[in-house]
Parts: structure tokens; sequence; C-alpha cells
């Protein structure tokens, strides 16, 4: 698209209209784009197509469109995070990573749906409604960042802006079959997403990311908003697993694990069965801090107004009734994830990629619960997506790529982790998978 509108083979008023039209057509369908900038962005393309007309120099994406997850700040645009709460919250400025998708002459379509304080799995919050799997409109598109996804499988929008701290960009990207990238620590600008705290642990974990159709796109993304990344290498060995023992893992996931790992093979990396070391208790460190963080932060911020609330969140705060942070134990927990990393990076040193499920499962239908059982096998107690915790605890880089269909016809995707500084090394392997494999699945 970017290099159309730049040669002249297509405006970017063009290509707007066919957006726009494929928004008017799905999005009654499954509601992904929840605070559209139509009239804004035409006007954007216009000037687009007249810079080009002129002669201006112009950035890598001028005139590709693109969608942003609610919580993302955009000057003079409301940033509500999904609640009632937030509804008239309307940002200052643009967040740094809008500022430099615009800058690349990126235009904004609008912001997409979230799970209520962007603090769930499933989008679907009490101001928007729910977003739905454009595969199964059944199903759940995933979350936080699930309008983002679910706009981007169903061509709506070319390339989007999710954020992950536990998962929100991976999880939603499998669940839909879209490629997506979590960015390793301080490889990106921090977003701020109120009412969440801007505490050391969401600082350390949570970051913002590309997700697109395509594996190539994730990394003209990359370029524009995280220039000084490392060139790709080729790993000389790639771990696989099927699971972290934490939860059961359902016969679909690992088969798509086996397939990437299959096609990894053919291409002639070197495969091997291993996994990264003490899942347990990088998760039981990840649980402290931001359980810490957030049921200290929480109840006060919704004090008075929980009625409005989405039923999760009510539940969370119901949780945290009475709860005094531990901050020895918070200390604690800071200190071993610390003593953790150390570990990791020596075991990624090794095993410079690890290929594993993204999730547990297929996506849960729209509005409901994780499984109870996943295969016969009861699911545990705590995060369903520990996988993906992983990852966000250690401040790893880690990409979603789409692999197969399940037997029902949904989605199935793999999760790649990589060793710091590896994000063009993974978008690398998914773009080798993407080939032999077929990449995006088409709703």
């Amino acid at each position: 698209m970017a290099r159309a509108v730049r040669e002249r083979e297509l405006s970017a008023v063009e290509l707007f209209d066919a957006h726009a039209a494929r928004i008017a057509e799905r999005d009654p369908l499954i509601n992904a784009l929840v605070l559209p900038r139509l009239e804004a962005a035409r006007e954007e393309a216009i000037g687009a197509d007249a810079a080009l007309a002129r002669g201006d120099a112009v950035g890598a994406l001028h005139g590709v469109p693109f969608t942003a997850k609610d919580p993302i700040a955009v000057a003079g645009m409301r940033a509500p995070n999904g609640s009632k709460l937030l509804a008239d919250h309307v940002s200052e400025r643009d967040a740094e990573v809008i500022r430099r998708m615009r800058g690349a002459g990126a235009i904004l379509l609008g912001k997409t749906n979230v799970s209520e304080f962007a603090a769930w799995w499933d989008s679907v919050n009490p101001l928007f409604g729910a977003t739905a799997n454009p595969h199964d409109r059944s199903r759940t598109a995933g979350g936080s960042s699930g309008g983002e996804a679910a706009a981007l499988a169903s061509g709506m929008s070319p390339l989007g802006l999710g954020s992950d701290l536990g998962g929100s960009i991976r999880n939603p990207c499998h669940f839909v079959g879209v490629f997506g990238l979590k960015p390793g620590r301080d490889t990106m600008p921090f977003a701020e997403h109120p009412p969440l705290p801007m505490s050391p642990g969401v600082r350390l974990m949570a970051v913002v990311g590309p997700m697109a159709r395509f594996a190539g796109d994730l990394g003209l993304a990359l370029g524009v908003l995280a220039p000084r990344t490392l060139p790709p290498e080729r790993p000389a060995r790639v771990a696989v697993f099927e699971e972290d023992g934490l939860q059961p893992v359902s016969r679909d996931c690992r088969a798509a694990v086996r397939r990437a790992a299959t096609a990894l093979g053919d291409a002639g990396y070197k495969v091997a069965e291993a996994a990264p070391p003490n899942p347990a208790e990088v998760r039981s460190a990840f649980d402290a801090m931001l359980g810490a963080e957030l049921f200290g932060a929480l109840p006060a911020f919704v004090a008075g107004r929980e009625d409005e609330l989405s039923p999760y969140i009510r539940d969370m705060i119901a949780a945290a009734r009475g709860f005094e942070p531990d901050w020895a134990a918070y200390f604690t927990a800071s200190a071993q994830l610390a003593r953790l990393e150390v570990e990791s990076d020596r075991w990624f040193e090794q095993h410079p990629v690890a290929v594993c499920p993204a999730a547990p499962e297929v996506a849960p239908p729209l509005g409901g619960a994780w499984s109870a059982e996943i295969d016969g096998v009861a699911t545990r107690p705590g995060g369903k997506l520990t996988l993906a915790t992983y990852a966000s605890a250690l401040g790893l880089p880690a990409a979603c790529v789409p692999v197969m269909r399940s037997d029902a016809g949904l989605p199935v995707g793999v999760q790649l982790i990589g060793r710091r500084g590896s994000e063009r090394t993974l978008l690398a392997l998914a773009g080798e998978l993407e080939r032999r494999l077929g990449g995006w699945l088409r709703p």
C-alpha cells in the first residue's frame, strides 16, 4: 500500500475510501472500531495526496491507514479504556508511538475496542459492548487488544497498534489468525493506559507493539516505531515446547507447535525439544508485583461507582477489598524476578528462539469463560495465559504467528519467544512460517 501510494498507482484517498467501505460493511457485525475518526482521516488522505503532488519528501507509511487500541493517547480524542468511569477522558497529546506513526505519514482511522481497563482476555466492556471474532461471532476476539485484532483480520485496517502486559497482543492474534509483535523491554516508547498505575512492575512488563495481517508489515512498522532494532540473525537452535506445566494445553494448540517446528526444521533450522527455566517462579513473581500495584491502586479509583464496572473488574475489586499490599513481599518478588532474568538470559543464549503455544486453547465463547477442562484435563487456579506472561515478566520479545485452523475452523497460532534484542530475528522466522504455512487466516 505504501509503495502504491508513493508511486502514484493508488491515491491515499482511494485507499482510505476502500477501508471506509470495508468498515461500513464489517464493523456492524463485529464491533471493533469503537472510536472512529473517518472524516478527519479522509481530510488527512487528501493532504497526503497533495503532498505527493507537490513533490514533498514522504515517510515510509505515507497515506497508509492504521488503527490503535482505545487507551493509546491521541490528541483531542477520548481514551476511556473501555470504562464508563473514563468515558469523558480526552487525551491532551499524542502518545509517542502515535506521533511516530503520523510522522511516517500513516493516517489514523480510529481506535479499537478493549476489555475494561485493558485488564482482561475478552474485549467486552460496559461502554462499547463486545467485539466478536470475525471467524465465528459466537467466539471472543480476545483481549485486551481484541478490537485491534478483529479489525485487522476482517480487513478494516491494514496495520494496528496494540499493547501487551500479559498476552494482550499475542492472545487476540492467536484467536483471530493475524500476526503480532510484543517487543522486548525498552524497545518501544511506553504509552500510559489510565487508570493503570505508572508503577515499576507495569513499566517493566507492559509494551506497545504492532499488529498486522502479514509478517513483513510488522517489520515495516517496527522500522518506524523502533528504528534502532538489531538486524536479524539466523538462530543456531530453535527450542520447542508444548506446555509450561502450569495449565493444560489443547490438542489443537499442541498440533500448531508441532506444525511450526516441522516447517522450521524443513527450512534448515536445528530444532530441539527444550523449555525455558522456572515458569512457575516467573509467574509467581509476576502475580505478586502486579497484584500489589493494581490492587493497591484500583479500589480507590472506582470507589462509589462499582455498579458501573464490568463483572470481571467488579470481581477483581471485590477480591481486593481490605487488601493491604505487602511491600516486603513485593520487593522480594522484584529481586526474585531479577535473578530469574539472569537464568533465563543464560538459557536463551543457548536457545535464541523458543516456539510454544500463545494460549492453552482456541477462542472461547464471547463474553464467557475459559474452559473448566481442556481436552478432559481440569484447568488450574491462576492465570490461563501463563505461556504468554513468561516473556512479559522477563521483558523478552515475543511474536504470535498464525499456523492452522482447528477442526471447528478457528485460528490457531504459535508464539515465538526470543532473547533480548531479537525482534527482527523473530520477524524473520515469522516470515518463514508465513511462506511455508500460509500466514493470515482469512475469515
